[in-house]
C-alpha cells in the first residue's frame, strides 16, 4: 500500500508529465493558433453579417445567408452567435463605442471650445467612421432596428448629444428654446436618415459630405443666423 507521501508524488509526477511539452514546439503554440484562428472567425461572421444588414436590411438577412455568404460551418457559427440578435448586439456595441470615441476625442482637444464646435466634431467624426466602416455603418442603423433588444442604443446617443446641448445653453451660447432642446434627436436622427438616403441616391456625393451637410443644417438653430 503506498504511503499519502507516495501518492502526492506520484500525482504531481502525472500531472508533470501530462503537461509536458511535445518536442519542437514551444508552450502555447497550438492554443495561440486555435485562439487567433476563432478570433478571425468571429470577426469575419461580423464582417459578413453586417454587409447583409446594411444593404439587404436586418429582416431580410438569416444565419443561413450569413453562413451561405461566408461560407461558415454552421457550428463555427453557432459556436460565436447563437442568433443573428447576437450579432447585431455586437455591431450595436461597436457603434456604441464609436460614439464614445468620438465624443471624448471632442472633449480633450483644446481647438473644440463652444458646443456648435464640439458637436461639429463629433458628427464629422462619426460621419467619417460611417462612410469608411460597414460594420459601424450597420450598428448605427441597427440602433433603430424595432424587432430586437439594441438597449436602448440610440436614445443613449441623443442623451450623449444632449447633454453637451445642455452645457452650451447653461453658458449662454444659445438662445433657450424648444428647438434647441430638439437638436440632439434631430442631429441623430438626421445622421441615421442622411445614410438611409444616401444609398438610394446616384448622385456623387458620399456619405460623409451628406452626413456634414445635414449636421451643419440643424446647428444653425444653436449658433443662430
Amino acid at each position: 500500500m503506498n504511503s499519502p507521501i507516495e501518492s502526492a508524488q506520484t500525482s504531481e509526477s502525472a500531472a508533470i508529465v501530462s503537461n509536458r511539452p511535445w518536442i519542437g514546439r514551444p508552450v502555447g503554440t497550438k492554443n495561440s493558433a486555435m485562439q487567433e484562428r476563432a478570433v478571425r472567425t468571429r470577426e469575419a461572421i461580423i464582417a459578413v453579417a453586417a454587409r447583409h444588414f446594411d444593404t439587404d436590411g436586418y429582416g431580410h438577412t438569416s444565419m443561413n445567408t450569413i453562413t451561405h455568404t461566408g461560407k461558415f460551418a454552421k457550428g463555427a457559427m453557432y459556436y460565436h452567435f447563437p442568433s443573428k440578435e447576437a450579432i447585431a448586439q455586437q455591431l450595436i456595441s461597436d457603434w456604441n463605442l464609436a460614439v464614445d470615441e468620438s465624443i471624448n476625442d471632442a472633449a480633450v482637444d483644446a481647438a473644440v471650445g463652444t458646443g456648435s464646435d464640439r458637436l461639429t466634431a463629433i458628427f464629422s467624426s462619426l460621419a467619417l467612421k460611417i462612410a469608411d466602416d460597414t460594420n459601424l455603418r450597420a450598428g448605427m442603423k441597427l440602433t433603430l432596428e424595432p424587432s430586437i433588444d439594441n438597449g436602448a442604443a440610440f436614445a443613449r446617443w441623443v442623451d450623449a448629444v444632449s447633454d453637451i446641448v445642455e452645457t452650451a445653453i447653461t453658458a449662454g451660447e444659445c438662445v433657450d428654446g424648444p428647438m434647441v432642446h430638439r437638436l440632439a434627436w434631430n442631429l441623430c436622427s438626421g445622421t441615421v436618415g442622411a445614410v438611409q438616403a444616401a444609398a438610394t441616391l446616384r448622385e456623387d456625393v458620399d456619405v460623409a459630405t451628406r452626413v456634414q451637410d445635414v449636421v451643419s443644417a440643424h446647428l444653425k438653430s444653436l449658433t443662430g443666423p
